[in-house]
């Protein structure tokens, strides 16, 4: 099928011929000189487009197996949190480590590695990944895991699609006692406050900050903390999910200009003068996923869609630098409303995003100076030694990620992606030159 597609961000399109196999042969069938996996196109760029070749892993979307004594599952790559969290929350269990959107793939989480609000807890998806099976250029189907292959395993994970079409990922799950979690909502008023609540914040296992992009200086880095732990004594029943709103009509009538500065302004200032510090129980549809609750609430930024941009702060200067950010953005009046702070524990060494310190978030509409600043800020980030993460990236140079995220510059990934003739690329590989 050839149609347009695009990331999440909606801010970058393009034609692709696209396929939809339901299996392994169908796969092989539909590979071509130069193709990319696409799980269910919630990353943000051009990570998941390829205008020869699109393989959609939509129709591979079964549980292989799942050991409900030991909390292991296996599944095809193709699965939706959405419905796997239907599967194993009943029995007792949920994932070790979930993004903000159940709409999302497992494949998409491997090839992103994704972290949620517990990485100060547990690190990375990567850290829970058993074993993988993934089609080659050669349209061999090969295992590999931390014994077998393991430099394809570590570069898979990550690695943007770029070693293979992910076909099943066998990992651990994490063992709960109810559907909910006992919730501490925290209100600081500057960047110090914020920084110093995450770090004294480590018996709760999940911790995220809500950052205030319009606040004066004197409270740069006002936050709404909200730092949770799942209830311990309980029973886990059928996943709850919550009545989902579809503005998807409206907010396509809606002119990019409707997200300007100035509304996005307002409602960073009426959101934190209205939040109070408070304790209660939520359930984990809510916790976790709360913009699932709205369908299609990308396209609120209008038909220009909106750049989303994630980099990682290195623990040393850290107050410092991020402070610097969030000046930048007051400065130029590039305003975020969906603005995140988080803490991360360890750097991984391979091509991986995380990193000792701290990760920012931002959701920007397609302001007149937006690029310009985002090119500033990618230079503060380099400065600090930290690093962009791809499955948001719509817009680094080639020359600044190659200062940045250096990782995927390595011998042994740019040695696999020479052997496989560089099979497997996307808009967002070739932009980048890996």
């Amino acid at each position: 099928m050839f149609k347009k597609i695009s990331g999440w961000g909606n801010n970058i399109k393009f034609y692709s011929n696209i396929f939809y196999p339901k299996n392994i042969c169908e796969i092989k069938k539909m590979m071509q000189a130069t193709c990319i996996a696409r799980g269910m196109g919630r990353s943000y760029g051009d990570s998941a487009i390829q205008p020869n070749c699109t393989i959609s892993t939509l129709q591979m979307n079964k549980v292989i197996s799942f050991d409900k004594q030991n909390g292991i599952i296996e599944v095809e790559s193709g699965i939706s949190i959405r419905y796997l969290l239907k599967q194993i929350v009943k029995a007792g269990w949920f994932l070790p480590v979930t993004p903000g959107s159940k709409d999302i793939s497992i494949g998409g989480m491997i090839a992103s590695d994704v972290h949620g609000k517990n990485h100060h807890k547990v690190g990375n998806f990567k850290n829970f990944i058993l074993k993988l099976k993934l089609i080659d250029h050669n349209k061999k189907i090969l295992e590999c895991s931390r014994k077998k292959k393991k430099k394809l395993f570590n570069y898979t994970i990550g690695g943007m699609g770029l070693t293979g079409i992910i076909y099943s990922c066998r990992f651990k799950l994490k063992k709960i006692s109810s559907n909910f979690l006992y919730r501490e909502t925290i209100k600081n008023n500057n960047l110090k406050q914020t920084l110093d609540c995450i770090n004294k914040s480590n018996k709760w296992e999940y911790n995220v900050a809500w950052i205030d992009t319009s606040a004066h200086e004197n409270s740069i880095g006002r936050s709404i903390i909200t730092r949770a732990n799942f209830i311990k004594k309980g029973k886990t029943t059928e996943f709850y999910e919550k009545k989902r709103i579809n503005l998807g009509i409206i907010l396509n009538m809606i002119p990019s200009l409707f997200m300007n500065r100035y509304l996005i302004k307002l409602l960073n200032e009426l959101y934190f003068y209205f939040h109070k510090s408070y304790i209660d129980t939520i359930d984990i549809d809510t916790f976790f996923y709360p913009l699932d609750s709205i369908k299609k609430w990308n396209k609120i930024y209008g038909s220009k869609g909106f750049i989303s941009y994630q980099c990682s702060i290195s623990k040393k200067n850290s107050y410092s630098k991020i402070k610097e950010i969030l000046q930048k953005i007051k400065k130029e009046k590039i305003y975020s409303f969906v603005s995140v702070l988080k803490s991360m524990s360890k750097t991984d060494k391979e091509i991986s995003f995380s990193q000792k310190g701290y990760t920012l978030v931002f959701d920007f509409p397609i302001y007149s100076n937006v690029y310009k600043v985002l090119d500033n800020i990618d230079e503060l980030v380099k400065k600090n030694k930290g690093k962009i993460y791809l499955c948001k990236d719509s817009r680094i140079s080639k020359k600044r990620f190659i200062e940045i995220n250096n990782e995927f510059m390595k011998k042994d990934f740019t040695a696999l992606r020479k052997t496989q003739k560089f099979f497997f690329d996307s808009i967002q590989s070739k932009r980048l030159g890996i």
